[in-house]
């Protein structure tokens, strides 16, 4: 009895024992499995770094030639803008009569803007355009009764074939106290598509015609964007 206790033992010490061993087998498996798995997602991981620290070091390097070139051709000193400045003084106008402009300098494409008369610009290429305009006005000792109340009045109008009349861009009214030497202005500006053969003017109210200050304080500028 003693034996076949013994022999039943031994049985399951084996059996137990060969259990052990097949499971000690299976970890072995499943940790060179997990470490394979681990081996492979991290070489995916840099895999991945380093793919998207190519393409941003392509896409800057891109970005920049394309900025770059961008601001070779947005600051470049000719074909993209036009700066005029008052011709003269205006001591007396109507309300038909534009401002007369002065050319600066040549630093513009002459096929893209051209003054024609001192009094209207004339645009050739049709696109975006950015209009800045200030009117300066000055009153001088004695030009109006003090605490008077002036008003201002500045209009930018478009001329073109395709229009019945002339249609207004920008517009301004302000009022203005009568002091001496007292100095206000006006500015003004707009983004705008504009067609080939386009006609720009500026004018001002007959009352403030006296007022208007010919200096370099009082410009229009005209940029292609």
């Amino acid at each position: 009895m003693a034996q076949a206790e013994t022999l039943e033992l031994g049985v399951e010490q084996g059996q137990m024992l060969l259990i052990l061993t097949r499971h000690c087998q299976t970890m072995k498996r499943q940790e060179t499995r997990l470490r394979l798995a681990t081996a492979l997602l991290l070489a995916t991981f840099c895999a991945t770094l380093v793919w998207i620290q190519f393409h941003q070091q392509n896409t800057t390097e891109a970005f920049s030639d394309a900025h770059q070139e961008d601001l070779t051709t947005t600051d470049s000193p000719t074909g993209h803008s036009v700066h005029l400045e008052p011709l003269r003084q205006m001591h007396a106008c109507s309300e038909q009569q534009p401002i007369e402009w002065l050319e600066v300098d040549d630093g513009y494409d002459s096929q893209n803007f051209k003054l024609e008369n001192h009094s209207v610009l004339h645009i050739s290429t049709e696109r975006l355009y950015l209009i800045n305009l200030r009117i300066s006005y000055r009153v001088a000792h004695g030009q109006c009764e003090p605490g008077t109340e002036l008003t201002l009045v500045v209009n930018v109008t478009q001329q073109h074939r395709n229009y019945e009349k002339e249609r207004e861009i920008i517009s301004a009214k302000e009022s203005m106290v009568c002091r001496d030497y007292w100095f206000q202005s006006i500015t003004m500006n707009r983004a705008i598509r504009l067609e080939a053969g386009t006609n720009l003017r500026v004018r001002i109210n007959q009352k403030s015609c006296m007022f208007f200050s010919w200096v370099k304080n009082s410009h229009l500028d005209v940029t292609y964007v």
